[in-house]
């Protein structure tokens, strides 16, 4: 008699055995069994190549046909997708998948943040596209949703509400073509996986296994959910509180579209309260403008708390301001386009001169060394100066080099070897970076770039006296030794020396300031410039306060801005259930495995009967 689990332990040796290596390798080995050439297997051809494979009778029809269902392999009569059969068993069976989605997240990361994009973030704009390519799901006829990445295809690239989206479909591209293997479907929704993880928010299970479908299979405009949608047309007639006339058909509207996916308003709340804390509006776009947080490329429940905490405006192109001015235009509509602004920015803040009378912290309690970031994310500014331009963001548990640190009013600053400041103690008293200990000059070795207009010197000796040469701004070098000049003419200042060149090089002085900023992978391998649009000034579209005014809707915003961590796991198990509609593992979408599969054993596998097969052979 087989001890107790040998059936599972069989079929768990069987699977390292079929699958050992690289999902390209085995899709080769498929592809020699396709006579037909148009990428499709008979039943009877896969079943022959899988018996061929195993032959310790595992594969009997029943189990063939369990996998077929959980992949999404069946085509038109007898014909299988084998490229889809594989990635799909594949994703959740293969040892080897492990890694090489390792690698493809590592490039993700990798191409995360960028100076040259909105808020130095690539983020927002992926996370938009698993969403919006996601959203089209129909519970109805099972049409739509991710599994296909169908904007690709004219018609649905075409939906107004995916206007901006052809550069995150053109970053992922160059993916793409690393990793031919893996389709457009499943990259997407691990880009926006990524995107989310790597900005602070829920780390979402990735299961893989989607397919590109053909341009046919496109869906027309009409499904995402649209910002006025059922508002008086062209009007700004408001009610005492505010409310835009027409605003009960928006609600409406808004869950309409969500329970057209099977989605509850629960989740509504949730998908808009996570993902709008993420980028901003565009005018050449959507005709809207801003964003909807402070800061929109990490994740947070800002957006639920500033809604319910703040006094909004409803405004168009033309709107008067209250001080006399024009909208800001960080946050000004195109003409006939309605958005709400935060009134924050134009109203007195009774508590800022009672916090500007606090006595200064002494400098001499924090000295030049490695701080670390305490808060949940903090600016990075060209000027110590608050209305200073952004450079970047660091953000909780994130260390720093502070070369000087120095104090401006009530707060504290400190400049970073990277280039920029940062506020250790803000104005009214709040830690936001705590030292950890002194410069550590080893850490401060590496690749440099000279940022001094007038250049960084070079010198014979780490003191610093005779000048033999120059790196000109912009010229980049590695440094293998930094010191700490004791004396002669660059006493005080960091020196490093340049292997390359056989010389010191100037890197900071405590008169001339930075001369080369260090380059931090992910931060500034390219030169950071200005984040654009800095006031500070937030945007709410009329579709994002519904959920204040609708009373079913309003409870579950309250709960959010409340609660950053129960927003949190919502938005993951949310986002991780929108992105995987219309997919064949989806809970929401069992199909056929439903006859061929017990209830039980599929619930218990998340819908994926091959990775059951064990038990229900």
């Amino acid at each position: 008699m087989a001890p107790a689990g040998a059936a599972t332990s069989t079929a768990s040796t069987r699977k390292r055995h079929l699958w050992s290596g690289t999902m390209e390798a085995v899709l080769a080995l498929v592809q020699k069994h396709d006579r037909s050439g148009d990428g499709t297997l008979s039943f009877g051809e896969f079943a022959s190549l899988m018996r061929s494979l195993d032959s310790s009778g595992f594969w009997t029809d029943k189990n063939l046909q369990a996998t077929i269902n959980s992949t999404g392999a069946a085509r038109d009569g007898d014909r299988l997708h084998f490229e889809a059969l594989i990635r799909g068993v594949y994703a959740k069976a293969g040892p080897a998948a492990t890694a090489e989605y390792a690698a493809v997240r590592s490039d993700l990361k990798q191409m995360m943040d960028s100076p040259e994009w909105d808020d130095g973030s690539y983020a927002p704009l992926l996370i938009r596209l698993a969403w919006h390519s996601s959203g089209t799901f129909c519970k109805a006829d099972g049409s739509g949703g991710s599994n296909g990445a169908t904007m690709r295809h004219a018609l649905e690239a075409g939906d107004p509400e995916n206007a901006g989206l052809g550069k995150a479909r053109e970053l992922m591209d160059s993916i793409k073509q690393k990793y031919a293997w893996l389709s457009y479907s499943d990259l997407w929704i691990l880009a926006a996986y990524v995107a989310i993880e790597h900005t602070g928010g829920p780390i979402i299970k990735f299961t893989g296994g989607r397919v590109d479908a053909i341009a046919e299979k496109a869906v027309a405009p009409g499904r995402l959910p649209e910002a006025e949608h059922g508002l008086t047309d062209g009007g700004m007639k408001v009610d005492s509180e505010g409310r835009i006339e027409g605003w009960e058909k928006l609600a409406a509207h808004i869950k309409g579209v969500f329970a057209r996916m099977g989605l509850n308003d629960r989740e509504a709340v949730a998908l808009l309260c996570g993902g709008h804390v993420y980028g901003r509006c565009h005018t050449e776009h959507s005709g809207y403008a801003g964003a909807w947080v402070e800061n929109p490329t990490m994740f947070s429940n800002e957006y639920a708390a500033d809604m319910i905490e703040d006094k909004w405006l409803a405004v168009t192109h033309d709107t008067i301001m209250p001080d006399g001015g024009q909208v800001p235009e960080e946050v000004r509509p195109a003409p006939g386009k309605r958005q709400y602004i935060d009134l924050s920015k134009f109203e007195d803040d009774d508590d800022e001169e009672e916090r500007t009378a606090l006595n200064a912290p002494d400098a001499t309690d924090f000295p030049p060394g490695r701080y670390i970031c305490v808060t949940s994310w903090c600016n990075c500014r060209e000027l110590p100066d608050t209305n200073s331009p952004i450079l970047g963001r660091f953000v909780t548990d994130q260390r720093l080099s502070l070369l000087c640190v120095k104090v401006f009013g009530t707060a504290v600053r400190g400049f970073a070897d990277c280039g920029g400041w940062v506020s250790i103690v803000a104005s009214g008293g709040t830690p936001l970076f705590v030292r950890e200990g002194d410069l550590d000059l080893k850490a401060l070795t590496g690749r440099y770039r000279t940022v001094a207009k007038e250049g960084a010197p070079q010198f014979n000796s780490p003191t610093g006296d005779d000048a033999t040469g120059m790196f000109n701004s912009g010229d980049e070098f590695d440094v293998s030794e930094v010191t700490l000049a004791q004396n002669g003419n660059q006493q005080g200042s960091l020196l490093g020396r340049c292997t390359s060149i056989e010389a010191w090089v100037l890197l900071y002085s405590p008169r001339q300031g930075l001369a080369a900023e260090h380059i931090l992978k992910g931060y500034n391998g390219r030169p950071r410039r200005p984040i654009k649009s800095q006031s500070g000034h937030q945007m709410m579209l009329v579709s994002d306060m519904v959920l204040l005014w609708d009373e079913g809707f309003r409870k579950h915003l309250q709960a959010y801005a409340d609660d950053e961590d129960l927003l949190k796991k919502d938005f993951g198990d949310a986002f991780k259930r929108l992105t995987e509609l219309g997919c064949p593992w989806s809970k929401d979408n069992l199909g056929e495995c439903k006859t061929s599969i017990p209830g039980s054993v599929a619930a218990a596998h998340s819908g994926c009967p091959f990775l059951a097969s064990s038990a229900a052979a």
